[in-house]
């Protein structure tokens, strides 16, 4: 069996050992990479909530295929996405809405000829990627 004692001469017998800077060094060092990539994890985290919207304008676009309804309400919902969950002084969620609603319109509205290219790509669901990781 392995007893308190042992466990007590365990510590003492290597607390009391010569130790190298260099891995208490070290140690501070890892220790300070792991709590910066945690925070910067938690920080696109903390915005992921977004997500779910952009995909559903996203689907939204995809059954506007040939309903123009659908186009404008896909683009009016990409337009409030990006602009009013966009973080305070941030101007590139405000080029992605004008992006998104272009793309969107262009479905039915403008050139119906390309509605079947730009009604499947998810370009919402990448530039709020792209917006919260840029934040």
């Amino acid at each position: 069996m392995f007893g308190l004692d042992d466990l007590t001469g365990f510590v003492v017998n290597s607390v009391s050992k010569p130790f190298d800077y260099g891995w208490v060094i070290f140690g501070i060092v890892l220790a300070f990479a792991v709590l910066f990539s945690l925070k910067h994890f938690l920080d696109i985290a903390l915005d992921l909530w977004k997500l779910p919207f952009a995909i559903a304008v996203d689907a939204i676009d995809l059954l506007s295929f040939d309903n123009g309804l659908f186009d404008l309400a896909g683009a009016i919902g990409a337009f409030v996405l990006f602009w009013v969950f966009a973080r305070r002084g941030h101007h590139m969620s405000k080029i992605f809405a004008i992006i998104a609603v272009v793309e969107i319109m262009v479905g039915v509205w403008f050139f119906p000829q390309y509605a079947f290219i730009t009604n499947l790509f998810p370009l919402v669901t990448i530039l709020m990627f792209v917006s919260i990781w840029s934040d």
